[in-house]
This record gives C-alpha cells, sequence and structure tokens, in this order.
C-alpha cells in the first residue's frame, strides 16, 4: 500500500500541530515469544494436489490496499478456471505465495484455506470496510496526537480486526502445514531499511518463535502504512538461543556476487545477532521496500543451500514448466498538470514523489528477479543432470523418457496496464483504501479473472 488519501492530510496536520506537544497511548508493545530452539526451515512446499506434475506455478501479490487484494483473488479465481491437460486447475499448481500489504491478505488466506478461501474471501474481506475499527477522522486533535507519537492505528485496529473477521486465532504455523503453498508475508523493517520476511530464519535470528506468532499480526504490519499505523514492533531475544546463521547466508552475506537486496537482508540478520544495539525491530508497510512482493522469493532463491530450493526436490525432479506470476496492482498515473504550466499541487505531488519511489524500486527489484531466475534455471539443470537414474524412478516410477535438461523458468507480469486502455484507466483511479464500493471490488475482481485467461492460460490451458 503506498502513502493513502487518509495519510497524506493526517501527516500534514500532524507537522501543523506539532507544537502541542504531549502524547497518546499506543497499544503496539511486542507479542512475539522467545524460543531458545528455533526451527529453520518450512515444513510445507507443496499445493493441495500432490499429484505429480509437469507444470507449478509461483505467485507473487502487491500492494495496494483492498484494491490489490481484489485483483490477487480475481487471479486466483482465473487460475481455478484453467483446467490444465494433464487434468486438474492451474491452482493446484500454485506452490509458492508471496505478498505484501493489501496482497498479503489475499496471500495469507489463500495460505490458510487453500481452494476454500475462493468460497468466502469476498464475503469476509473484499466486500466489507476493514477501516471501520481504525480511527479515519482528520481533523480530530486525538488522531493528531497519536500521529505526532507514531501512528494514529495501534493494535486495536487493523490487527484486531483481521482477528475478529478473517484470521481467527491463526497463527504462522498454520501456514506451515504440509499440503498448503509456502507463503511469504513482507514487511519493512524501517531502521534497517531492509524487507522483513516472515519465516522461520527470521525468527531464528532473533531467537523468537515463529509458529506461535498470530498470522492477523503479521499480516497487519505488511500493511502498516506510515502515520496513519504506529509500527508493529517485534522484540529481539537474541541472546536467548546459540542461533548461528548458517554459512551459506553469511557466505551469501559477503559475495559481491549477491544481489544488494539479498545481501543487505542477510546482513541485516546478523546485525539482529546483538540485542544490545537493536533491541526492537520496528515495522511498516512491505511496500516501503518491495511493493511487488518479491523479497521472499529472492532471498530464498539467493540463500538456498539446495540447488531446487524453494522447490520440493520431488517437484524439482518433475517439473518442466515454472512460472512465477507478478500481480501488480500498482496505480497507473493520473492528473492533468502535466498539460498545464500549474501543477502539480500539494496532493498530486505527494502521490507522484511516493509512486515514483515505488516504481523505481519494484522495477529495479524485478530485473533482479529475472536474473535470479535465470541463474536459478542454469543450477536447477546442472542438479538434474547430477541424478542417477534410480533417484529419477524413486520419483517418477520410471527415469523412461526424462531429460534433465527439459525445464523452463520463467517470469510474467500482469498490471491494469495489460487490459483495455479505457478499463485500465478505471482500475487506476480505485483508491489505495481498505474500503471500497462493491462495484469497484467486482470490476478489480473481473480484471484479475481477465489477465489470466489472456496471458497466462494460452500457455498451459487446454
Amino acid at each position: 500500500m503506498t502513502v493513502s488519501s487518509v495519510a497524506r492530510p493526517l501527516a500534514a496536520l500532524a507537522f501543523a500541530v506539532g507544537l502541542l506537544g504531549g502524547c497518546a497511548s499506543i497499544d503496539n508493545a511486542p507479542i512475539n515469544r522467545p524460543s531458545s530452539l528455533p526451527r529453520l526451515t518450512q515444513a510445507n512446499t507443496m499445493a493441495g494436489d500432490d499429484t505429480l506434475r509437469t507444470t507449478i506455478l509461483g505467485l507473487a501479490f502487491s500492494g495496494g490496499g483492498t484494491r490489490a487484494a481484489a485483483f490477487s483473488f480475481g487471479v486466483l479465481k482465473g487460475l481455478d478456471e484453467v483446467e490444465t491437460e494433464g487434468g486438474g486447475r492451474l491452482l493446484d499448481q500454485v506452490r509458492l505465495v508471496s505478498g505484501v500489504s493489501g496482497g498479503s491478505v489475499t496471500a495469507a488466506y489463500f495460505g490458510l484455506k487453500g481452494r476454500a478461501a475462493l468460497g468466502d474471501f469476498e464475503s469476509r474481506f473484499l466486500y466489507r470496510n476493514a477501516e471501520e475499527a481504525l480511527r479515519t477522522q482528520v481533523y480530530s486533535v486525538g488522531n493528531m496526537m497519536r500521529a505526532l507519537d507514531g501512528g494514529v492505528n495501534d493494535r486495536s485496529g487493523l490487527p484486531t480486526w483481521l482477528q475478529a473477521n478473517l484470521f481467527g486465532g491463526a497463527t504462522l504455523k498454520d501456514l506451515n502445514r504440509p499440503g498448503h503453498p509456502v507463503v511469504w508475508i513482507n514487511a519493512s523493517d524501517i531502521y534497517a531499511k531492509t524487507p522483513f520476511v516472515f519465516e522461520p530464519i527470521t525468527f531464528a535470528a532473533i531467537c523468537s518463535d515463529y509458529e506461535s506468532y498470530p498470522l492477523s499480526e503479521a499480516v497487519a504490519a505488511s500493511a502498516a502504512v506510515p502515520i496513519v499505523f504506529a509500527p508493529v514492533v517485534i522484540q529481539n531475544y537474541a541472546d536467548k538461543c546459540g542461533f548461528k546463521l548458517p554459512a551459506y547466508l553469511e557466505h551469501q552475506g559477503q559475495s559481491r556476487d549477491t544481489s544488494p537486496i539479498v545481501r543487505s537482508y542477510i546482513n541485516t540478520l546478523l546485525a539482529y545477532r546483538d540485542p544490545a544495539k537493536i533491541k526492537y525491530i520496528k515495522l511498516l508497510d512491505g511496500g516501503l521496500t518491495d511493493n511487488w512482493g518479491l523479497a521472499g522469493l529472492n532471498v530464498q532463491l539467493a540463500s538456498a543451500p539446495e540447488p531446487y530450493r524453494p522447490l520440493t526436490r520431488t517437484d524439482a525432479i518433475t517439473v518442466e514448466n515454472f512460472l512465477l506470476v507478478v500481480v501488480d496492482a500498482g496505480r497507473t498515473s493520473s492528473g492533468d498538470w502535466v498539460k498545464t504550466l500549474e501543477g502539480p499541487n500539494a496532493q498530486e505531488l505527494v502521490d507522484a514523489v511516493a509512486d515514483t519511489a515505488v516504481d523505481s524500486a519494484v522495477k529495479s527489484s524485478f530485473e533482479v528477479m529475472r536474473l535470479q531466475m535465470r541463474l536459478w534455471e542454469q543450477k536447477l539443470k546442472s542438479w538434474r543432470c547430477s541424478l542417477d537414474k534410480a533417484d529419477i524412478a524413486q520419483v517418477r516410477g520410471s527415469a523412461e523418457g526424462w531429460d534433465c535438461n527439459k525445464v523452463s523458468i520463467r517470469v510474467e507480469h500482469v498490471a491494469f496496464d495489460d487490459l483495455d486502455p479505457a478499463l485500465a484507466a478505471e482500475l487506476g483511479r480505485v483508491p489505495t483504501r481498505f474500503k471500497l464500493e462493491p462495484g469497484q471490488v467486482k470490476m478489480t475482481i473481473d480484471a484479475g479473472r481477465a489477465v489470466v485467461r489472456q496471458f497466462i492460460a494460452p500457455s498451459f490451458g487446454k
């Protein structure tokens, strides 16, 4: 989620009343638990259909409030409408999902419920007003004071609403079950200026229990727009266990060949090992560092100990086509100020600056991902070609007809701009909020289904 229409006036008014002084009570005390034996890996690497398939999909859901949640949900529905040549649906072949901000809501709910999420996500979230529990009165003195103290809304707002209406008591452990896709939720460590990925090694670095952390809190951290929301705080318990970053990760952190985003992330994990310097980790919207939700997968690819990770060994042997779909719900450029000498006005300027910063960052991240995918394809082919026939037969039943080089890995980016220009312009005007008009929700869901039909189904469907 980028700077919203709520954040802009609140930030301006908070600055204007800065001389008022005082502070407001913010409920964002850390609730993560210490662990003396943190786990390092996720148990699940498979989707609901464990039948051997040659096609595997990964999904990355961008930020953008309910607009992003609806667009990514439309993509899930579209994938479920495509029947593959080998039987089943494309949705069954989703193994990896990464989400940021609004996209993390869809990613987490799909990871939690699988195909069943298609039945009630619309009624439980998309057509609901998730801002009903938020403080949104711009000219409230209390809100201005909370903004000055770090953020208008705290745990009593979005995290509590998500827990009551969508996730219940689910924790990250519930995303970590065999038979479900791997899900990465991405926030931003605003001190380290790096992505914070909710995954086991991140929690191991701070000696904290990954499995007990509430799913609603992780999603709320991913969507915590500055000023509108107070930072979500994670306590660093690094002195509570003897964790040592795996050697392969330390090597990646020191290698000049490692991409800057991955190297920075790994070095931040090393910095967490000194709780005297970093006692509390402050998290805000994942879109501040990676609005396409690519950080989780980037880190996994660059730091994997085995060349086939983050796939299972079985999937890596059987796969012939791996497609990562980046689902981008970013807004198109708007306003007429490029046609006149005057403008942009203050609001348009803040919009333009925020969108420019986000867009330039995600484009760089996307190019890194393309490079990572090419390198991964090379490593995967080399690994497959090193296998004995007995290894292959154990998985496939027979090594006959199997070609170790027959594997293709590619990235597809789908966005509003891929659709009819008039529709794309209308979609681009849907606000970055957690409250949309029913017609806007339906239009955005249908747009997600349309990009699947037009750009994904032709490659894999019947």
